[in-house]
């Protein structure tokens, strides 16, 4: 009897190893899945793709940000779409005003579970808080509130 339980034992300390083992890779993906997302979105600014917008931003974006009024004054709020975003993406570095090669792409996850996640993203522009969703199996950025440095 103490034999089969014993054995009982074993077969249940290899069946938890092998759950937190696929807990933990299922965690790994996850966290990869929301790094590309995050990085597709800042990446199609500074590189000029926005065609990444596509892969990365659900069309049903909600993005609300806080930057410099033109006169002055303090910050304004400033709403954009999804098609506001691309249109963004596809022109505001043409000139040059990010440098690609040296402009910020700090994402942190602050909190995730199986089916959404809060981040964080430094980047030239200032500070975004992103929300993602898991949409057969894939991340998509939902919100963004950002806000640019008043200086």
């Amino acid at each position: 009897m103490a034999a089969v339980i014993r054995v009982l034992v074993s077969i249940a300390a290899l069946a938890g190893l092998a759950v937190a083992g696929s807990a933990l890779a299922d965690s790994h993906q996850h966290k990869k899945g929301i790094e590309e997302a995050v990085l597709n979105y800042v990446s199609a600014i500074y590189d000029v793709k926005p065609e990444l917008i596509d892969e990365s931003v659900d069309p049903r974006l909600q993005k609300m940000g806080y930057m410099p009024a033109e006169d002055g004054s303090g910050l304004v709020e400033d709403w954009m779409t999804f098609d506001q975003l691309k249109e963004l993406a596809a022109n505001i570095n043409k000139e040059g005003m990010f440098d690609p090669d040296t402009s910020p792409r700090e994402v942190t996850i602050l909190h995730n579970t199986d089916m959404i996640a809060n981040v964080k993203l430094d980047a030239a522009w200032g500070i975004d808080y992103i929300h993602l969703s898991r949409k057969s199996g894939k991340w998509m950025i939902m919100n963004v509130i950002w806000e640019m440095p008043s200086e």
